[in-house]
């Protein structure tokens, strides 16, 4: 299996929020027909029962099809996720399982559509899930693997759906401001941080930084930032006992932190 980064050439990681689970769960076809076109075995992770499930994608040719081939599968979340507070390293071990028998089987990848609401509606259970919802991005990044995860607006809050999405690449517009999320060389920070999201970023901080020593935020990609979120910069430098490096094309960020007197946070201005 390569080391090298492979989501360039594939989906990645993305979050989608929806109000109807049938809306999801088409989308959720679309996006695992999509990659049985290109030869990846796929899964479907749903809450409601599994034979209601096969039963009413057995009408779609291509997924009866590859239901009968095992080149698809329905599961239920209890039976991925089992039924408390998610084990991380468990959960990405079983992972590794399933891309290693794909690609043995002859696929081109894996690729996972999972319904998570009922994995976050419990505050024990949404911690767990949300710092596994980072570590999965950074195990993607070097994994033949494409994964959507989808929350229930109906049941899950606005903030707390923010709180997931913004831990992944991408996410439906309007669901999250900004992104933090694994990269090439460190973690990567995009869109705006402003009065609205200033806590969420500050837990969104919290749950991705996995690593010792010093923070590398690449935040090329940030078009605003202030001072609340450089403050929550300089806390969470200062409770890990080191040093937070924002590297960004918005220069004003340099002069935010040189006027507050944020030590434990250095700007690198960017071209």
């Amino acid at each position: 299996m390569t080391s090298t980064s492979v989501r360039p050439g594939r989906p990645g990681h993305a979050c989608w929020a929806y109000d109807d689970p049938a809306v999801f769960e088409t989308r959720a076809q679309e996006f695992l027909l999509a990659g049985l076109a290109v030869g990846d075995r796929v899964r479907y992770v749903t809450p409601e029962p599994v034979p209601v499930v096969v039963e009413r994608w057995r009408g779609v040719s291509r997924l009866r099809d590859a239901l009968c081939t095992g080149a698809a599968e329905v599961c239920s979340v209890d039976d991925v996720y089992g039924s408390g507070p998610l084990d991380s390293d468990a959960q990405l071990a079983s992972y590794t399982t399933m891309i290693e028998a794909a690609l043995a089987d002859g696929h081109a990848g894996w690729r996972i559509a999972a319904d998570g609401t009922p994995l976050v509606l419990d505050p024990v259970r949404r911690e767990a899930f949300a710092r596994y919802e980072h570590m999965v991005d950074r195990f993607l990044r070097t994994r033949p693997m494409s994964a959507v995860c989808g929350y229930d607006r109906t049941r899950l809050d606005e903030r707390t759906i923010e709180e997931l999405a913004c831990l992944h690449p991408t996410s439906d517009p309007g669901i999250s401001l900004f992104h933090l999320y694994a990269g090439a060389g460190g973690l990567v920070l995009d869109g705006e941080l402003d009065t609205s999201n200033h806590d969420v970023f500050a837990t969104a901080v919290r749950r991705a930084d996995h690593d010792p020593g010093d923070l590398v935020l690449h935040a090329e990609g940030l078009r605003f930032i202030d001072y609340r979120s450089l403050l929550h910069l300089h806390r969470h430098a200062a409770s890990r006992h080191g040093e937070v490096v924002l590297r960004t094309s918005l220069a004003p960020a340099s002069r935010l932190v040189t006027l507050l007197g944020l030590s434990r946070v250095r700007v690198e201005v960017t071209r």
